[in-house]
């Protein structure tokens, strides 16, 4: 009896121990390095930007998904970005457009590769231009 008392304490320690270490909610994500990239500048020159972007996830097991796609990831938020010509860059509103472009093309790229759409929101934390 005295047994398996002590081995129900032991399996209710170790789920207690499993649910502390499994953060609940959303998870952010850095997307690291800062993207650089071209945009349409007016006359001959190339203007130049770069972003720091944070992904929020919908839950923590989801961040091995987005690592291993990171490349096609970062791909579609550089090809978003060139498309954009100056005014675009420079307008607020339409920065809040270009991140939920973003958010979209990143779950519509991996809901093709993995069947799954995870991230909940992209956030332009630093965003300079030139």
């Amino acid at each position: 009896m005295l047994r398996f008392i002590a081995l129900c304490i032991l399996l209710t320690a170790g789920q207690l121990r499993a649910q502390e270490t499994a953060p609940e909610g959303p998870l952010y994500y850095t997307m690291t390095p800062d993207i650089i990239t071209n945009y349409q500048n007016s006359g001959q020159a190339l203007g130049y930007i770069r972003v720091s972007i944070d992904l929020m996830l919908k839950s923590a097991d989801q961040m091995a998904l987005v690592e291993q796609h990171m490349p096609l990831l970062r791909d579609a938020i550089n090809n978003l970005l060139a498309e954009q010509n100056q005014q675009e860059i420079r307008s607020l509103p339409v920065r809040n457009e270009l991140a939920s472009e973003g958010q979209q093309r990143l779950n519509d790229l991996l809901l093709k590769e993995t069947g799954q759409a995870p991230i909940h929101r992209l956030l332009f934390t630093n965003f300079l231009y030139q």
